[in-house]
């Protein structure tokens, strides 16, 4: 994905400013301007910015959406394992850990 960022600054900056007025010293106006400098300043706008993200910047934007829509945490449920745990009543199943852990991780790869 890639974006291009435009607008960033309206004013130019110092070094992009060209000073002609040498080139206008040698025009002339007319009689009546005859002899007199003339200065013209040419503005070169700033080239537009541009980012590119990079693959591992797209995935960290997927992992923190899918943070986000994520819902509360049940404070309730937390508590009656935290309970068991220290009970020693919980059996973790690793069987089903290692499968949720590869759904998860496969919610990230294309």
């Amino acid at each position: 994905m890639a974006a291009e960022i435009t607008g960033i600054t309206k004013t130019p900056l110092s070094s992009n400013k060209i000073d002609n007025s040498k080139a206008a010293s040698n025009n002339t106006l007319g009689d009546k301007n005859q002899g007199s400098e003339r200065t013209q300043t040419t503005v070169i706008p700033a080239p537009a910015d541009k980012i590119t993200l990079t693959r591992q910047a797209e995935e960290l934007r997927m992992i923190e959406k899918a943070i986000n829509d994520q819902t509360g945490v049940d404070n309730e449920r937390v508590e009656d394992l935290k309970l068991e745990i220290d009970a020693g009543r919980y059996d973790i199943n690793a069987q089903r850990v290692a499968e949720k852990l590869i759904a998860f991780e496969m919610m990230f790869v294309a």
